[in-house]
């Protein structure tokens, strides 16, 4: 660190540079995301369940916690919100009290099929300043990242 307190080294502040545009550019992602899927009346972690039980009709709450990489308390609550407005229902395992399977609903698959194609109309047009080649790079990029910690 000089005496200002900021990083030496010309890799360090390349690092620290590449990490702010990723949180900026995060941010601004999220941010158009959230605001269309507002319009659906769902948040981003919503739309997460719902889009994943599509996939994986029926599965534990533990697995749709791992999937999601959220810890199980912040699931349940999502679980709730999403059982009360009827999107997604719990159903005991017979035999084990402790676990749950989560289902989307008919009324979640429904709010999927207006949302889900205008989020991906949404996340194409976010990415079209990028080449094929380029979306692969950068996924090779930030899987590598992921596995740094």
């Amino acid at each position: 660190m000089d005496e200002n307190g900021c990083p030496e080294g010309e890799k360090t502040k390349k690092s620290l540079d590449c990490w702010l545009q990723m949180i900026r550019t995060y941010d601004h992602l999220q941010n158009q995301v959230a605001s269309l899927l507002q319009r659906h009346n769902l948040t981003v972690p919503q739309f997460e369940v719902l889009s994943t039980l599509a996939i994986a009709d029926c599965t534990t709450q533990q697995e749709l916690a791992e999937r999601l990489q959220v810890t199980k308390g912040n699931l349940v609550g999502l679980i709730d919100r999403l059982t009360e407005r009827g999107w997604v229902e719990r159903m005991q395992v017979q035999g084990d009290r402790r676990v749950n399977r989560v289902r989307i609903t008919e009324g979640g698959k429904e709010i999927l099929k207006t949302a889900f194609p205008e989020q991906v109309s949404a996340v194409q047009t976010m990415m079209s300043g990028l080449e094929e080649t380029e979306l692969d790079s950068l996924r090779g990029l930030l899987q590598k990242l992921a596995k740094n910690d």
